[in-house]
C-alpha cells in the first residue's frame, strides 16, 4: 500500500523494487505459506493485482546469467460437448502431432527444441503446481520434472457441459536469440485446424464436440485467462438454451444481472409472462475479476442474441433469502440492503 500510494515516481519505483526482491527472497525459498498469504490478505484488488504482476515477472524472467533456459507453457482448451447419456472423452491426445501443427504456423519456432505432453490437464493439477516449483522449471533439464507433475484427465459428463483442460510442455529459449515461442496475443490462422485436429482426436459416436484452443501462455497467465473463457462460454451455452425455452413458449424473455454478496454475480433468465419458471447462471469471482466486466460481456451477449429486456441491479444483493440461494428475477425484484 505504501508502494500504491507513493506520488513520486522515483520513490514508488525504488518500493516497488523492494517488493519484487521481497518476493524474490520467497521464491528462493520455497515459503509457499507466505508467499500465499501475501496474495490471499491483500487489503485491496489493486494491491493483489500488484502483487501477482511482481509474481508472475519473478517466476517467469530468465535466470540472472543464464546462456539458456526453460520456458513452462500451458495452451488451454475449452471443450463443449454434448451427447445423450453418460459418456467420457480420453484424457490424452497427440501432443507431438499437435506441436507440428504448431510449428507449421510459426507459433513454435521450427527449430526451437521443445516437448508439448499429450494429456489434457485438469485445472486443479495446474493450479496446484506452486510458483516457486515454475521457477525451478526455467533451469534446463527440468522437462522430466514437469511431466511427473502432470497427468491426463478424462472429461466425464452426461447430456452437455463445458470443460477446461490444458496441453502442457516447455521451449527452450536462449539468450538474445529471436522468441521460440509466440506467448500470449490473439489465436490466428492456426486456431481452426488446431480445434480439428482435437475434435478429431476426441470424437466418440454420437458426440458433438466444440474444441476452443487458446493460445500458449505461461503457467501462470494460462490460468486466469483460461478460467474466464470457459465462463463466457457456459455462460453462451446457458443462454442459448435459456432463451430457446423460453421464446420456443411463445414467452419474452428477460435477463437480470446482479453483483451478490460472497464474490458471485447472478444471472437469471426469466420471462415476463411466467413467474414460476426461471434459470440461474452463477459467475463467481476470481481475485483479478470485476462485476464491471462480467456484467459488459453479459450485457453484449444478450444484445446479440436480442434480448430486448436486460435489467442490471446496481445494488449488491444478498447471498441468501432464508436458506436459499437468492436469484433476482423478472418477478423477483432485487433486495435493498440495510
Amino acid at each position: 500500500m505504501s508502494y500504491l500510494t507513493e506520488a513520486d515516481a522515483t520513490a514508488a519505483g525504488h518500493k516497488r523494487d523492494v517488493l519484487a526482491q521481497l518476493m524474490g527472497e520467497l521464491l528462493a525459498a520455497h515459503d509457499h505459506y507466505a508467499l500465499n498469504g501475501a496474495l490471499t490478505q491483500a487489503p485491496s484488488q489493486d494491491a493483489y493485482k500488484v502483487l501477482w504482476q511482481i509474481l508472475r515477472e519473478q517466476v517467469e524472467a530468465p535466470p540472472a546469467g543464464a546462456a539458456h533456459w526453460q520456458i513452462p507453457l500451458a495452451l488451454p482448451i475449452v471443450l463443449v460437448a454434448g451427447a445423450r447419456g453418460q459418456h467420457t472423452l480420453p484424457g490424452r491426445i497427440d501432443g507431438d502431432a499437435l506441436l507440428a501443427l504448431l510449428r507449421q504456423h510459426g507459433v513454435i519456432a521450427a527449430d526451437a527444441d521443445c516437448r508439448l505432453s499429450g494429456a489434457l490437464v485438469h485445472p486443479g493439477d495446474l493450479a496446484a503446481v506452486n510458483p516457486a516449483t515454475l521457477a525451478d522449471w526455467r533451469e534446463p533439464g527440468q522437462a522430466d520434472a514437469m511431466g511427473s507433475a502432470v497427468r491426463e484427465a478424462p472429461v466425464s459428463f452426461k447430456d452437455e457441459g463445458v470443460f477446461l483442460r490444458y496441453l502442457v510442455g516447455s521451449v527452450t529459449q536462449h539468450r538474445d536469440a529471436p522468441p521460440a515461442i509466440r506467448l500470449g496475443g490473439q489465436v490466428g490462422a492456426w486456431g481452426m485446424p488446431l480445434a480439428q485436429a482435437i475434435g478429431d482426436a476426441l470424437q466418440v459416436d454420437g458426440l458433438t464436440l466444440f474444441a476452443i484452443p487458446r493460445v500458449p501462455q505461461t503457467w501462470l497467465a494460462a490460468q486466469d485467462s483460461a478460467r474466464v473463457t470457459q465462463l463466457e462460454t457456459r455462460l453462451q451455452v446457458a443462454a442459448s438454451n435459456a432463451l430457446r425455452s423460453i421464446r420456443g413458449k411463445g414467452r419474452t424473455p428477460v435477463a437480470t444481472i446482479a453483483a451478490h454478496e460472497g464474490g458471485e454475480v447472478r444471472i437469471t433468465f426469466s420471462s415476463q409472462e411466467e413467474a414460476d419458471r426461471w434459470e440461474g447462471f452463477v459467475w463467481p469471482l476470481a481475485p483479478l475479476d470485476t462485476a464491471e466486466q462480467v456484467r459488459d460481456f453479459a450485457e453484449g451477449l444478450f444484445r446479440e442474441c436480442q434480448v430486448d429486456d436486460i435489467r442490471v441491479i446496481d445494488t449488491v444483493q444478498p447471498d441468501k433469502e432464508g436458506e436459499l440461494p437468492f436469484f433476482v428475477t423478472a418477478h423477483f425484484p432485487p433486495r435493498q440492503q440495510h
